[in-house]
């Protein structure tokens, strides 16, 4: 009986341990790689958590970008069944809305861990993360959110998938931004779930800094919105602006046209997400003037009432032919500027030796990088004094042989507005910590003294009066006195100066006597218009209008101005004359023009090509107008002594031409002191 006993119970043991074995065997040899992930999954083992990017303000502290908490959910395909394969397409399909087959074919098509939805908002991602289903798991995955699309794109620059600044900000403050990741231990159950934390071996992750710029949320709002509705007006291939304070180096405002969606910066050009403000130059045309104008001033090498004779537009220097779009027998000094006259700056850049023009020219950062604190910026181009010849410093007068950035143009009128002193221009303002804390702050940074306050109190007049008589009338404001300087430079196109292809340019400030506010416009190969005064003057008008009535502490004494309106002035720009390119010389000069007779022609209604007009009778030209099919604007009586469009141009009918004539009068010609 008791052995009979014993045989049962070494029976049951044996079969007892004949399980077990089968069931070891199960875990650790047919089934381990199953057992062995679900084990993982329980393990107390670090897990990294990813740190928050930190934020990107305007200068009055409104978020310009920041980031998403998002949750990304992943299958483990190895622990699927079909049942939990249709548990968890049902639960996806009920809360993100899309079919429950989408789900079933991404976990049936893939291997190992596959994402199953990407970037969840938190709201349906807390839904989600209750469901407790073996496989399925979640990280953290943020998103990189620009609340204001494309706005001031170019400055905030982008980040990459990886959460990394590819450009602008995000690239040149990458390290600031990105903060510190964490991580914590988990005690997980057996399907995933998260019991407890281990709080002495976790490290909570440290948000990136917040990074606070200069950039004015509503100044760039406006400046991008009127460069958009002025290349809709104007036409061209692309526009960009500037806004400074003159006095700091800070920028307010700084945009190109086309612009890009950083979010999705992947679908738009590279040209588009080029920051052509800093990485494209320029010839600068009759902008250039004003530079040179100061430098005269400071060296005390001209006075403002000093007349010049201007040849009635048309000089002649080593066979070069420099003419004027408004002819005049004689301007003085501060009339040359306000004229815009070719032929006067020309004879007074004269009066500077090579070597004091170049090192000017160097102190107001031509040719030298502006350390702005975005990448990609270009130095520009200037001619060392050993390589000019007699044609560099006359063309280089107005604008030609120099090529510069639109910052570096700016900054240097900035120079001569506010006393003299370069600025370093910055766009970052101060950098806080999540918490607030300022841990670096940017003060305006003095590169060197360029003009004195002298010279550069009698520019401002200069360049009131460029507004108030000049080729500036369309910047004109009605309740504030602005001043600035229109530009009109020739493209080059395949190796040779363009008739047709101009940059469009302006810069203004304000309020004249005490700016606090330098804006720069330039439009690329604009189609109606071409003129700076045309151009780019009118969409400066539209830009400080709008900033001063939306910032009503910048100009708080406005007072009206009465103004006696001068058609000429407000209908005719300022127009550069450019050389014409050969393969043998970088800037070579035009061939002689054939004398035009004073005869009247006929021309038939399909002509195409614009006749120069020049010399003819008011009447003639009406009637030629007519015959091809063009609009047009005259001003003043007598004979035609300029109009916009030029010579040998190609038209279409419909075009609008400017055309000014004058009576015929005897100037006595001045010499030149």
């Amino acid at each position: 009986m008791i052995n009979y006993r014993a045989l049962i119970i070494t029976g049951f043991l044996f079969i007892a341990f004949v399980a077990l074995a089968i069931k070891l065997f199960n875990i650790q040899i047919a089934n381990n790689e199953y057992y062995a992930l679900i084990a993982e999954r329980q393990q107390n083992k670090p897990q990294i958590v990813k740190a928050e990017r930190g934020l990107i303000k305007d200068i009055n502290g409104e978020v310009l970008c920041y980031t998403r908490d998002n949750i990304s959910f992943f299958v483990d395909t190895r622990m699927m069944d079909d049942k939990k394969v249709d548990s968890i397409a049902a639960l996806f399909s009920k809360v993100i809305g899309k079919p429950k087959n989408y789900y079933k074919n991404i976990i049936a098509e893939g291997v190992r861990n596959v994402c199953v939805e990407k970037k969840v908002p938190m709201d349906k991602a807390l839904i989600l993360k209750k469901a407790a289903i073996e496989g399925l798991f979640y990280e953290e995955d943020f998103t990189r959110v620009y609340p204001y699309g494309s706005l001031a794109s170019h400055v905030i620059g982008y980040v990459d998938k990886e959460m990394k600044g590819v450009e602008g900000i995000e690239k040149i403050y990458n390290d600031k931004l990105t903060g510190t990741d964490g991580n914590y231990v988990f005690e997980r159950d057996v399907i995933g779930r998260i019991i407890s934390v281990d709080e002495n071996l976790s490290e909570a992750p440290a948000a990136g800094d917040n990074i606070n710029l200069t950039i004015n949320k509503t100044y760039q709002k406006i400046l991008e919105e009127e460069l958009a509705n002025g290349l809709k007006k104007f036409g061209g291939a692309s526009a960009l602006g500037i806004i400074m304070n003159p006095n700091t180096g800070e920028i307010y405002a700084l945009t190109n046209n086309p612009d890009f969606d950083p979010a999705n910066y992947e679908v738009f050009t590279a040209a588009s997400r080029r920051n052509r403000t800093l990485t494209d130059t320029y010839e600068p045309g009759s902008t250039m003037k004003s530079i040179i104008m100061s430098i005269l001033l400071d060296q005390n090498l001209v006075q403002e009432n000093e007349v010049i004779n201007t040849e009635n537009g048309t000089y002649i220097i080593k066979k070069a032919k420099i003419s004027d779009t408004h002819p005049h027998a004689q301007l003085t000094v501060k009339e040359i500027l306000e004229q815009s006259s070719n032929v006067g700056i020309a004879k007074l850049v004269g009066r500077l030796n090579d070597e004091l023009l170049y090192k000017y020219l160097r102190d107001f950062g031509f040719s030298n990088s502006t350390s702005i604190d975005l990448p990609g910026e270009a130095e520009g181009f200037l001619k060392k004094p050993g390589n000019f010849n007699p044609l560099t410093k006359p063309f280089l007068s107005f604008g030609y042989e120099i090529s510069v950035t639109p910052l570096q143009m700016i900054s240097a009128y900035s120079a001569i507005v506010n006393g003299g002193t370069l600025y370093q221009p910055y766009i970052l303002k101060l950098i806080t910590n999540p918490n607030g804390i300022v841990i670096e702050e940017n003060r305006p940074k003095k590169i060197r003294t360029v003009i004195g306050k002298s010279a550069s109190e009698k520019m401002k007049n200069f360049m009131v009066g460029v507004i108030e008589n000049g080729t500036g009338t369309a910047a004109q404001l009605d309740n504030v006195l602005v001043g600035g300087k229109t530009g009109t430079s020739q493209k080059l196109v395949d190796k040779s100066y363009s008739s047709s292809k101009h940059n469009s340019s302006f810069v203004g400030f304000f309020p004249a006597d005490n700016p606090k506010i330098i804006c720069l416009i330039l439009v690329d190969a604009p189609e109606v218009g071409k003129y700076g005064g045309l151009v780019a003057a009118p969409i400066f008008h539209d830009v400080a209008k709008r900033i001063i009535e939306a910032d009503l502490n910048l100009v708080p004494d406005k007072q009206k101005i009465v103004r006696e309106k001068n058609l000429v002035d407000q209908l005719i720009a300022d127009i550069k004359s450019a050389p014409v390119n050969t393969s043998k010389s970088y800037l070579n000069v035009p061939s002689p023009s054939k004398n035009e007779t004073n005869v009247r022609r006929i021309f038939k209604l399909n002509e195409t090509i614009m006749p120069n007009l020049i010399n003819t009778s008011m009447r003639d030209a009406i009637a030629q107008l007519n015959q091809l099919g063009l609009k047009y604007k005259i001003v003043g009586n007598g004979k035609v002594t300029w109009h916009s469009i030029e010579p040998g141009t190609a038209i279409t009918a419909g075009d609008t031409c400017f055309v000014k004539c004058e009576q015929s009068k005897k100037l006595n010609s001045v010499r030149m002191r």
